[in-house]
């Protein structure tokens, strides 16, 4: 079973001391100093601690010094703040130290080693990781779990590896969730070195990534008792981005498309506007998912993990029927590289050139997605109807990104204005 005991080793916080009335060893039942002439005269004949916000006497600190459980024991900075240090010993693993501004929280984590040591020992077969790193996670992960995640697949090994990189030669099972969290600021400053400042969503994906990691290595491998990221909290994400293409600015859009050197990059744009399709589901797209007879292409797998079946109709059937030619390989990719046609067209820098000539700012590909189903909307078409064409199983999924323009707010108003008070406006 786990066991803690008493203090003797320096604190690592080198601006801390001990209290002034033991010899240097915390908690420490030692005799209090007795007064002398020097001491009563000094200035910390009578000092003044704080504990977070709270002002403490020297008498305070002694009561609360004799009532510290085992495992904390009190430390003092230079500025006379009061920190509570707690230190957990186990058989046969590394001494581990938190040091905290309040007492409770000192407790919550001693309680948090306890539970972790008791677990192991009471299931031994639950610790079976203790020999794997985290990189045999990640190659285990890839080779059973990826294949089942679709299109999800290639962001999260993005993810993984770059934890990899992190904590790679870290034993899986030692890993706690202050590893991960010094992990996040390390993708934080890597970011911010590059001018890039990481979106709440991006940090949750990436824990997302992680998370399903530890939680089949728990329940599944057992390789450990718990998942050390769920004690990760995550930033809260705003996905009310109220942007959609103005009825001048898809004129001008619709222009510069067409007059672009890329030869896909109007109809990529049309047929996203047209069915509300993903970018990457529209790159991604092979000629057997086209369905001309019928006028319908089938997505196979989709991000909600069902297939979804999109009618192909008016311009965006006529511009994809161009990219047809007699016995195509059903296989092959619709929009493919010209340099690699087992890969996809890159049209990023097409997109941005055509942006800018048609004065548009601030707008994503993905935004192409909150403009069909804006329109949508303000045609009249019911959430539901919307959310099965964009393939959202939740209406709250379609409701962010079913934007309703001022001027068709205004023409709601104006109607039933008239409707309720037509007669009196003459007046």
């Amino acid at each position: 079973m786990p066991e803690s005991d008493s203090f003797g080793t320096p604190f690592s916080d080198l601006s801390a001391k001990p209290l002034p009335w033991t010899n240097g060893g915390p908690n420490e039942d030692s005799k209090p100093l007795k007064p002398t002439a020097s001491l009563v005269n000094s200035s910390v004949a009578d000092p003044i601690f704080t504990i977070k916000n709270r002002v403490v006497t020297m008498k305070d600190l002694e009561a609360l010094k004799k009532s510290l459980p085992p495992g904390i024991d009190i430390r003092i900075t230079s500025k006379n703040v009061v920190k509570f240090r707690a230190r957990f010993r186990r058989k046969g693993h590394p001494e581990v130290f938190k040091t905290t501004s309040d007492l409770k929280s000192a407790k919550q984590w001693l309680a948090e080693q306890d539970r972790s040591a008791f677990l192991d020992e009471l299931h031994p077969y639950m610790i079976k990781g203790n020999n794997h790193t985290f990189s045999d996670a990640i190659k285990r992960y890839k080779e059973e779990e990826l294949p089942k995640k679709g299109n999800d697949a290639k962001n999260r090994e993005y993810h993984l590896d770059w934890f990899g990189k992190q904590l790679g030669k870290m034993k899986f099972s030692f890993i706690r969730s202050s590893d991960i969290k010094e992990a996040l600021l390390a993708l934080e400053k890597e970011k911010a070195k590059k001018g890039i400042k990481l979106a709440p969503a991006t940090i949750v994906r990436y824990l997302a990534s992680l998370s399903h990691l530890f939680t089949i290595s728990w329940k599944e491998w057992e390789w450990i008792s718990e998942n050390p990221v769920k004690k990760i909290s995550k930033p809260s994400v705003s996905n009310a981005r109220q942007r959609y293409l103005t009825q001048s600015e898809l004129s001008r859009l619709l222009i510069e498309t067409k007059n672009s050197k890329c030869p896909i990059l109007l109809t990529t744009t049309v047929l996203a506007l047209s069915t509300g399709m993903r970018d990457g589901e529209i790159m991604g797209l092979k000629k057997g998912d086209i369905h001309r007879d019928q006028e319908l292409i089938i997505l196979r797998s989709s991000k909600n993990g069902e297939p979804r079946f999109i009618p192909l109709k008016g311009y965006a059937y006529k511009l994809v029927m161009e990219h047809f030619q007699e016995n195509d390989d059903p296989n092959s990719l619709l929009f493919p590289s010209p340099n690699d046609p087992r890969k996809p067209y890159d049209i990023r820098s097409a997109w941005r050139v055509a942006l800018r000539r048609a004065n548009i700012k601030e707008f994503r590909r993905h935004d192409l997605r909150h403009t069909t189903a804006s329109y949508h909307r303000m045609n009249g078409k019911d959430l539901h109807d919307i959310g099965t064409l964009l393939g959202h199983k939740d209406a709250r999924s379609t409701a962010r990104y079913a934007h309703i323009s001022t001027e068709y707010k205004s023409k709601m108003v104006e109607e039933l204005d008239q409707t309720l008070f037509g007669d009196l406006n003459g007046e």
